[in-house]
């Protein structure tokens, strides 16, 4: 991890503490800094070993958690050993040959994995090369959205490649990381999330609900305000925390439409998201999710994706991430005058290859047409699919392994 970029996480996690805690974080970077330091000077000549390091937002997600798991699958951990940096307290019940360490707590074990391992991927937290001759990648938690990131990311030298979904979005990536156009770095081999769409993996709908519904529909807006990320994204004002509903009234006329159609809407507030923002509550047929939630109940945003019916979204990846699973779309853009970060796009919405929602009308229609098996966008996903994914096929993680040169006995 660069400097820079060690220094932002850790005043945003201090900005966002108490005055005692944030002492007590202080001083825990500034032992960080020094621990690292040391472990550099010791271990610079030693010999790199067969050790990967894996980092992801919330633990075993994303495209991190993606690529673990198939390790996991294939036998890797019999011969390498494999490393997380961990954002949440360490699970009891990790495989043969797996640890685990808090990314935020100084430790020289850490350190030395940091300094030895040959395999450096991250999805949140950047780990570029600690020393030459490792191998370290950006695996991203977001293939491509419509909402520009520049300037809140900047991939630095350390990192030595970045997953690109396809030639045609390689500018845009290059644009949002800070990186030069056009850039070696840039490899287009798949994400590993996306393997989930394609293979055997059972879906996680039932972790959330054991009931029948005729239709079930993700809603998986991208956060606005985020005290993790010391952002505000936008100068609007959304009572419950979510777009189109403005009040709990017509999140109750949501609901009877629901249950009248026998469909459950299932909310995922981002990660991101300031929870004090979030009013939407749960009823008959509306279940909200938020990152606790998530954790508690061991849910993965994909597994969940590959088992709906039909996502709603807006600016966020999650909308293209869905173009794996080949089912109807929506896009709210309601804000989109308010939200303060630019589109990828100069012309967004021919990109959008779905039902665009400037309302709760036209919410609603959108869960009809789901619920009636209509599905008039199916080409248009095609068309978008195609140029913004050059892989379709559910082998991005052995195509992962084989360009790190992995190799399992």
């Amino acid at each position: 991890m660069s400097l820079n970029e060690k220094i932002r996480h850790y005043r945003i996690k201090i900005k966002n503490m108490g005055f005692v805690a944030a002492v007590g974080k202080s001083i825990d970077y500034r032992l960080d800094c020094f621990v690292m330091w040391f472990a550099k000077q010791i271990y610079a000549k030693t010999p790199l070993l067969d050790t990967i390091v894996l980092e992801s937002h919330n633990d075993f997600d994303s495209n991190g958690g993606a690529f673990y798991d198939y390790l996991i699958k294939k036998g890797y951990n019999k011969k390498y050993k494999i490393v997380w940096m961990l954002n949440n307290p360490k699970p009891n019940d990790l495989p043969e040959n797996v640890e685990g360490y808090y990314i935020y707590k100084p430790s020289f074990r850490k350190a030395y994995h940091l300094c030895t391992a040959k395999y450096l991927l991250s999805c949140h937290f950047i780990y570029g090369s600690v020393r030459e001759g490792q191998k370290s990648g950006y695996l991203t938690h977001g293939s491509i959205s419509l909402k520009k990131t520049s300037g809140n990311i900047n991939l630095p030298d350390e990192i030595n490649f970045v997953l690109t979904p396809s030639e045609f979005i390689a500018p845009i990536v290059a644009d949002n990381f800070g990186i030069p156009y056009p850039d070696k770095r840039q490899i287009i081999i798949g994400f590993p999330v996306h393997d989930t769409f394609y293979n055997d993996v059972p879906g996680d709908l039932g972790k959330v609900t054991g009931n029948k519904y005729n239709k079930t529909i993700l809603w998986m807006p991208t956060f606005r305000k985020s005290m993790d990320l010391n952002r505000d994204d936008s100068n609007g004002e959304l009572p419950l925390g979510v777009p189109i509903l403005r009040d709990m009234e017509s999140c109750k006329a949501l609901n009877d439409f629901l249950e009248r159609e026998n469909a459950l809407l299932i909310v995922k507030i981002h990660p991101m998201q300031d929870l004090s923002t979030s009013k939407i509550q749960g009823m008959s047929n509306i279940v909200v999710l938020d990152r606790n939630s998530i954790k508690r109940l061991d849910v993965d945003n994909f597994r969940l994706m590959k088992d709906v019916d039909a996502l709603i979204s807006d600016y966020s990846s999650s909308s293209y991430e869905f173009l794996h699973a080949d089912k109807p779309i929506g896009f709210t853009i309601d804000d989109v005058k308010d939200f303060k970060l630019e589109m990828n796009f100069s012309d967004p919405e021919n990109y959008m290859p779905g039902h665009i929602i400037h309302n709760q009308k036209e919410f609603i229609q959108f869960i009809e047409d789901v619920v009636e098996g209509k599905d008039p966008y199916a080409a248009d996903r095609k068309r978008v699919f195609d140029l913004f994914f050059k892989f379709h096929d559910g082998n991005s993680c052995q195509r992962l392994t084989e360009y790190l040169g992995l190799k399992v006995d």
